[in-house]
């Protein structure tokens, strides 16, 4: 036991250290970007009041659009960046950089027209007409209303009244800003001037995030998909709105499929075709076969729940990092609400137990929403694992526990003992999985052995 212990410790700890050296690379390269200007002498703006928003200027501008690089290549689902920290997470980032990205850019642009307005003694409302006669100026100007709109798109407010298919039409302008933006940093200046180290860093800098972009958004979809072959093989109603859907495909080992993972499935069907949308995998993968569970939620999703045999497939993916590879210790708990316990049953599955060793925790409204937990028992029973299903309306003093466990103070002590030395997997709906996160947190559970992901586009 103390051999396995071992092992899981050593490679949690190894992971770790990738996770802390990939994250060092964003701090280092906007140092990196903004060490050239100082290089090149750029400290002495700094110490003349009349040369102090030229220096600003540069500084945030160069410090926004690292930032915006960084944005691109974390939207690009890089595998390695997707292995270390999941889709989720890479994406929370991407989102929290928009608004400071934005902001250093106003900065940038308000900076340095006031800089050029006072070099020719103009009012800077004149400047800026004189800047829109130029034509590298001129595109910076549209690639700032573009990043404005995307950045508007992006709250909460206004995401939720848009269509996915438009919100994502908009974010692909995101693409047309970061090139219209590029060329004023090239011929503006001597900063990135032809044979400086600094303009072949910058280029690099836009190569990465382009090549990220078409490789792993574009091309590697289309290669995998065309590959593997996938087609629906079968339809099966697991509870109200919800069905599991079956596909057939050849050498799914290859795609790196495992428990835990989830996809963009794109259904080539009339209607289905126009979009992908991200649903687990719901059994443990195998060679020519996989499973996912989907819940009607409106758009397409109801349209799934009568797609026919035979549809072909197209995918994205596997992402995420709900998986054994997470797993730091022997005991385990996985935790599932709802449509949530589709990958709870994928892992109960793949995952390698003794005795003892598991607990399933099943919450939902009512019994017809515990999707899949016959499936689930069968299995956990049959691994030694102790299975626990949770039904009723939520708590309110703990929310995620039906409402008399919640209200007689019940926690989750009281399912599982000594759970400091659990690992936790979490699937549910977010505020679900919040009350659960904090509890867990109250009962002294440490943040590495809390596992839990959602679904971000």
């Amino acid at each position: 036991m103390a051999t396995r212990e071992r092992e899981f410790d050593r490679h949690a700890k190894r992971r770790w250290t990738a996770q802390d050296f990939t994250g060092a690379l964003v701090p280092l390269s906007t140092s990196v970007a903004v060490a050239f200007f100082f290089a090149d002498g750029g400290a002495t703006n700094f110490l003349d009041i009349v040369a102090l928003p030229y220096g600003v200027g540069v500084v945030s501008g160069l410090i926004g659009t690292n930032l915006f690089l960084v944005m691109m290549v974390l939207a690009a689902r890089v595998p390695i960046i997707d292995s270390l920290f999941g889709h989720d997470r890479a994406l929370e980032l991407h989102k929290k950089l928009g608004k400071p990205v934005l902001y250093l850019l106003i900065v940038h642009m308000a900076a340095l027209i006031v800089d050029y307005a006072s070099r020719v003694n103009t009012d800077v409302w004149s400047e800026i007409v004189t800047m829109l006669g130029v034509n590298d100026l001129l595109l910076s100007f549209l690639s700032m209303g573009v990043f404005v709109l995307i950045v508007i798109t992006s709250l909460v407010a206004v995401k939720r009244r848009l269509p996915h298919g438009v919100w994502h039409a908009i974010h692909l302008l995101s693409y047309v800003a970061m090139y219209l933006g590029m060329f004023h940093q090239f011929t503006q200046g001597t900063l990135f001037a032809e044979g400086t180290a600094g303009r072949a860093y910058w280029l690099g800098l836009y190569l990465v995030a382009t090549v990220s972009t078409v490789v792993f958004r574009i091309i590697l979809p289309v290669l995998r998909s065309v590959r593997h072959a996938l087609v629906v093989e079968s339809v099966v109603v697991e509870g109200p709105g919800t069905v599991s859907i079956t596909m057939r495909g050849r050498e799914l080992a290859a795609a790196g499929f495992q428990a835990g993972h989830f996809a963009h499935w794109r259904f080539l069907a009339p209607y289905l075709w126009r979009e992908s949308h991200p649903f687990s995998i719901s059994a443990a993968p195998t060679d020519d076969r996989i499973r996912i569970t989907v819940r009607e939620l409106g758009d397409a999703t109801s349209l799934l729940q009568h797609v026919r045999q035979g549809t072909a497939v197209w995918f994205e993916g596997p992402y995420g990092i709900f998986t054994e590879s997470e797993r730091t210790t022997s005991r385990v708990a996985l935790i599932g609400s709802g449509i949530g316990l589709a990958p709870i049953r994928a892992l109960v599955e793949a995952m390698d137990f003794r005795p003892g060793e598991l607990t399933v925790i099943g919450r939902a409204r009512n019994e017809s929403e515990l999707f899949l937990m016959d499936e689930i028992t069968r299995i956990a029973h049959a691994k030694k694992g102790i299975v626990y299903s949770l039904t009723g309306p939520r708590g309110r003093r703990t929310p995620w526990l039906p409402w008399a466990e919640s209200e007689r103070g019940v926690s989750i002590s009281a399912l599982i003992d000594k759970q400091s030395e659990v690992d936790f997997y979490l699937c549910g709906p977010g505020a679900w999985m919040n009350s659960l996160v904090a509890d867990l947190r109250s009962a002294g559970v440490p943040p590495h052995r809390i596992h839990n992901e959602q679904f971000a586009w």
